[in-house]
């Protein structure tokens, strides 16, 4: 889990909970007022996403886009390893994910989980929109009920 101490990791994963409690509780009201909550979601978490990707700076192949997302507080909230690093194709795992854990907390049924999960994968395929020479695919979710999530970044020919 890095470097990070426990009470580091559980601190940002809070953080997370908190963001995936306001952002389903934000879809829930732009629904009541009329608004397409998945629009907003899929434009808003695409250019965070967008934002987030620039700012990695130049990234060349798909080990370098895996160990850029392998660094800092996510690599331990999320309990993150890289299970396979090669610029041709490169694959991470997370065990955990204080998303769908708030949203479990909050109760909320699977098939809901799983919506607000597919929301917020917008938020790393903007990222990656930012490199046209890779791709990103979802293998597992944890949201859908599998052990782990598995992210499989692969450069294009």
């Amino acid at each position: 889990m890095g470097n990070l101490s426990k009470e580091e990791i559980k601190a940002y994963r809070t953080a997370i909970e908190d963001r995936a409690a306001w952002f389903y509780l934000l879809l829930k009201a732009a629904e009541e007022q009329g608004a397409d909550p998945e629009r907003l979601a899929e434009s808003a978490i695409t250019r965070y996403g967008v934002q987030k990707g620039k700012a990695l700076g130049e990234i060349k192949d798909a080990a370098e886009f895996a160990q850029a997302l392998a660094k800092g507080y996510g690599c331990g909230a999320f309990q993150m390893k890289v299970v396979e690093k090669s610029p041709e194709k490169s694959v991470l795992q997370f065990s955990y994910c204080p998303l769908v854990e708030a949203w479990r907390k909050m109760d909320l049924p699977p098939e809901e989980i799983s919506r607000l999960c597919r929301l917020a994968r917008f938020g790393d395929l903007g990222m990656i929109s930012n490199f046209p020479e890779l791709s990103l695919e979802f293998g597992r979710l944890l949201a859908e009920g599998e052990e782990c999530c598995e992210l499989v970044i692969t450069r294009n020919d």
